[in-house]
């Protein structure tokens, strides 16, 4: 009977484990650029549980219980036309990458980038937007509107700022999320490939790839499932109490 209570206390702590999922995709939901975080459920042994047959001897029985594994969506979102001089969207594969203070590499897929006051393109956490060869990309003080061709080159006035760093990344479901986007593993810098020939969208952002009415829907269903699961443990334990009382008793 405990084990009964074991397996509906561990599909709870799995529904939690995927309403703060839900929350968070709900909560970055109008974030440009960013990425569905999802829960998958998996069964995983979880110690043996012995059962005496009618001839006296014990049976061991494998106990299953759930494990939630997170990952990440990175399909793309829909893109919208902002016309902001430092809006730009990606078309296909591939990431902006920034640098972060502490020299991190970033790679995001939200282009929602502003001028600093040293006249930097930056992100809107601080961090350098990357050119193709990793520097800092200078902008021209007074040099006129910012334009960008789809190669991702940027020039003011008709002369050439630089070239933003466009990166794939092979196998993206190895990217650990983090501020303002995501990050590689230590030492694996390398795996983010260089993009030769990349779709950008100036004045465009896209969107995140979060349906919000989705996840409401889900957020209804892990509410209900957690309180039927609830409900079985309560109904356990007011078994195993009347149990307790009734072999007390004698």
């Amino acid at each position: 009977m405990l084990n009964g209570v074991y397996q509906n206390a561990a599909a709870m702590t799995g529904l939690e484990n995927w309403n703060n999922s839900i929350a968070q995709n709900i909560a970055q939901s109008s974030t440009p650029g960013y990425k569905k975080a999802m829960l998958s459920f998996e069964g995983v042994e979880a110690g043996s549980v012995g059962i005496k047959n009618s001839f006296g001897n014990t049976l061991q029985h494998a106990s299953i219980q759930t494990k939630g594994v997170g990952a990440v969506d990175f399909s793309s979102g829909s893109i919208v036309t902002t016309n902001g001089e430092f809006d730009f969207a990606l078309e296909g594969d591939g990431f902006f990458e920034l640098r972060a203070d502490d020299g991190q590499l970033v790679y995001t897929r939200d282009g929602q980038f502003k001028m600093n006051d040293q006249g930097e393109l930056v992100s809107k956490q601080g961090f350098h937007v990357m050119s193709d060869t990793r520097n800092i990309i200078q902008l021209i003080p007074d040099g006129g509107r910012l334009q960008a061709a789809n190669d991702g080159t940027l020039r003011q006035g008709g002369q050439k700022v630089a070239e933003m760093s466009i990166r794939g990344v092979e196998n993206p479901e190895y990217m650990i999320r983090s501020n303002g986007g995501f990050i590689l593993g230590p030492n694996n810098e390398e795996a983010a490939r260089h993009i030769e020939a990349p779709f950008v969208r100036h004045g465009s952002l896209e969107q995140s790839n979060v349906s919000a009415t989705t996840e409401m829907i889900n957020l209804i269903n892990v509410s209900r499932s957690f309180q039927i699961n609830q409900r079985v443990i309560q109904q356990h334990d007011d078994v195993l109490g009347k149990a307790i009382q009734t072999l007390g008793g004698r």
